[in-house]
């Protein structure tokens, strides 16, 4: 046995020795266990020179990385200098490797680079393959943590070329579920599948199940995200049977991801409920071991679920939550998803500025981790991995022809067993044939995939080339439509700042007058009083009576637009009344009028309860639709009926009379200010326009219902809560 053989055995050894201590419950013994032996090397470590010294380094790092990180760091850079000191490139390369490991877990992702490759070019050099294999997994695990997925699949399969010519089981199941981690993050989980069920029944062959437990999180994932009651099941079972072994073997940091990946099975199937129970349970795992990644996932998931349930701001608040746990992270395949949802969250709350910035950084950021390159680079590593497999078959073969050659000529000058050394060298020519035509047929399929994927590459860059044309024409209108709409809202601010002051000014100017006339007017009456008072000519005083009445007219009518402005500009104050009560007071007040001119008020007020709304304004609506039914009566006997009623939480008030009523031809006119329903002489024509501004003011409608025989104006109230 070599003596980088042994060293292997040796760590082995001590692998498998921990893990029997975790399946007998005695963690806590094993720690101790390493730590005495840790502080055994520490003491023999500076008595130590060469081979020894540097194989006690190596036990010691390894140790210690389980423990402690920094002194593991420690021992790791002593045996590396102590290696370039010896000139021992076997070790050399074997510490450079724990370093990139180190800067790795640290997310000096550079530095671990740096370690690696200088590992993998003296690897090469003095072919040894054990530690060339591990500083290839080290270059795809850094890769991957950059999201560089094309490198990150090119350096585990040539791991996992090497793993596989050593046969090393344990080895051999690492990289597969690497891999099939990689095809994960591209969106492949049936391909991601076939390399995790590999990975895991390498360890089931092996009865490691407490290794297993990832293994059966990660084909739980892959399933989650194929379609059909089939794979539900299946990856609900693979998260159960991950929990039960992580409980098993004191792996709880493992069981968030479980509940996690139970979670996103039930979201794929719209059962939300279950959903936010099992992400409410990864989420308290994950903030117990600090798993920022696990954590923002989880609440990236709420936030999709409280999209779907149209709770939009409970999803931004989840999604603000998520990207607060990547602050210090890169995955940018996380912060992508996360880009998404927003723009989703508000192009559905129609804030289409906030929608197309985040849609624009989902795309950008798309376009950053998976594109083009990243297609052409998976393709050709699939395609190199094949080529190089081939290449080592036929390495292999050729070296197994040339010693049969050896070993025969050898037979043939000892022996002279010349019949059946020919036969065999017949059966090895005639396998070597086969081998290479089904090498050649092999080589000529690679070829014309190869063909087809330029091909496609080109038809891909020509229509990229097209879609950045039409972005391009798209950016240009979308300036000239910015623009349009600047001017555009400017001329709308001036128009209606226009508007707003010839409405103010109009407003002041109708308030003004009505107050101002009404003096005058008063004063007039005075005079025509008196005059009626004084004169004795029986013609003067009819036409005194004719100037009193016309006075009263205007006076009236100055008095309705002082009515009109207070009602515009009143403001509801709401309060709970009667409204029946209401209606009859107003009914009362006009009641000596109605008398006067032998008009019937016939009321049927069926809304009995209760109703809050503004008192004055309701006032207002009552009393001028009853002075308009007056002003226009037609007949010697007329009526006035006024219904209310509550519909469908509504408070509804008609009112009929059987007046002059609508002139054909002006049913679109009766709510215009100044309308007067009838030629005759009366009324200032202000009264339904009146009420159709009280009504609006309340929220309310008011409609003509009938225009002629008996007129009917119904009015619909809200109820104010």
């Amino acid at each position: 046995m070599s003596q980088g053989s042994g060293l292997k055995f040796k760590i082995v050894f001590f692998k498998y020795l921990l893990i029997f201590f975790c399946l007998l419950g005695t963690f806590q013994s094993a720690i101790s266990l390493a730590q005495s032996r840790i502080d055994s090397l520490e003491e023999i470590i500076p008595r130590l020179k060469g081979q020894k010294k540097l194989e006690a380094l190596q036990k010691i790092s390894y140790e210690l990385s389980f423990l402690d990180t920094e002194s593991y760091f420690k021992y790791s850079q002593q045996g590396l200098e102590y290696a370039l000191a010896e000139r021992d490139s076997s070790y050399l390369a074997s510490f450079l490797v724990e370093l990139g490991y180190y800067y790795k877990h640290k997310g000096a992702y550079q530095e671990a680079l740096n370690k690696f490759n200088r590992s993998l070019i003296i690897c090469e050099k003095i072919k040894k393959y054990s530690t060339l294999s591990s500083a290839y997994t080290g270059l795809g695990s850094v890769y991957y943590e950059l999201n560089l997925y094309d490198r990150a699949l090119e350096y585990h399969t040539k791991s996992l070329a090497i793993k596989e010519l050593e046969n090393d089981g344990h080895d051999l199941s690492v990289s597969y579920n690497n891999i099939g981690l990689i095809y994960y993050k591209i969106d492949d989980p049936l391909r991601a599948l076939e390399y995790y069920e590999k990975s895991l029944k390498l360890k089931l062959e092996t009865k490691d199940t407490a290794n297993s437990v990832i293994n059966y999180i990660n084909i739980g994932y892959a399933y989650a995200e194929l379609l059909g009651e089939e794979s539900k099941n299946k990856a609900l079972e693979h998260f159960k049977t991950a929990i039960r072994l992580a409980n098993k073997h004191n792996q709880m940091f493992r069981v968030g991801y479980a509940y996690g990946g139970i979670s996103q099975v039930f979201i794929s199937h719209y059962e939300y409920d279950s959903a936010k129970y099992y992400l409410n349970l990864s989420i308290e795992e994950s903030v117990k071991n600090d798993y920022k990644k696990l954590e923002s996932t989880n609440y990236y998931l709420l936030a999709k679920i409280a999209f779907q349930e149209e709770k939009y701001s409970l999803a931004i608040n989840y999604l603000e939550r998520s990207q607060a746990q990547l602050i210090n992270l890169k995955d940018k395949n996380r912060i992508k998803n996360n880009y998404g949802l927003y723009a989703s969250i508000f192009e559905a709350r129609n804030m289409l500025d906030s929608a197309f910035y985040y849609q624009k950084k989902f795309s950008l950021m798309k376009d950053s981790i998976f594109n083009e390159e990243l297609a052409n680079n998976l393709a050709s590593v699939q395609i190199a991995t094949i080529e190089e497999q081939a290449q080592r078959k036929i390495a292999d073969k050729d070296e197994r022809i040339s010693k049969g050659k050896l070993f025969s000529l050898f037979l043939l000058s000892i022996l002279a067993l010349s019949t059946a050394l020919i036969v065999v060298i017949f059966r090895n020519y005639a396998q070597t044939s086969r081998i290479n035509k089904q090498l050649n047929e092999s080589n000529s399929k690679i070829e014309a995939q190869k063909k087809n994927l330029e091909k496609k590459n080109d038809e891909l860059a020509e229509a990229q080339i097209t879609i950045q044309n039409q972005n391009q024409v798209l950016k240009n209108i979308n300036i000239d439509l910015d623009l349009k709409v600047q001017e555009r809202t400017r001329e709308l601010d001036r128009s209606n700042h226009e508007l707003e002051k010839a409405v103010k000014d109009l407003d002041q100017f109708i308030y003004k007058t009505s107050h101002d006339l009404r003096g005058p007017i008063a004063t007039m009456q005075g005079i025509i009083n008196l005059g009626v008072m004084e004169c004795k000519d029986p013609e003067a005083v009819v036409y005194f009576n004719t100037l009193h009445k016309v006075s009263n007219n205007l006076n009236n009518v100055l008095y309705r637009l002082i009515e009109v402005h207070e009602t515009y500009q009143k403001k509801p104050v709401y309060e709970v009344f009667d409204p029946v009560k209401q209606i009859m007071k107003t009914a009362n007040g006009l009641y000596d009028l109605s008398v006067e001119l032998n008009i019937d008020i016939i009321t049927e007020l069926l809304a009995k309860d209760k109703w809050r709304g503004d008192v004055h304004l309701f006032d207002q609506i009552v009393e001028n639709m009853m002075r308009s039914a007056v002003q226009y009566k037609d007949r010697s006997e007329s009526m006035i009926k006024i219904r209310s009623e509550y519909v469908d939480g509504q408070l509804l008030l008609s009112f009929e009379d059987n007046g002059f009523g609508i002139q054909c031809g002006d049913e679109d006119k009766v709510f215009n200010i100044f309308y007067k329903g009838s030629p005759r002489a009366g009324g200032t024509g202000l009264e339904v326009y009146t009420a159709k501004i009280a009504v609006e003011k309340m929220g309310g409608t008011i409609r003509l219902k009938k225009a002629r025989k008996n007129t009917i104006y119904e009015i619909h109230l809200p109820a104010i809560s």
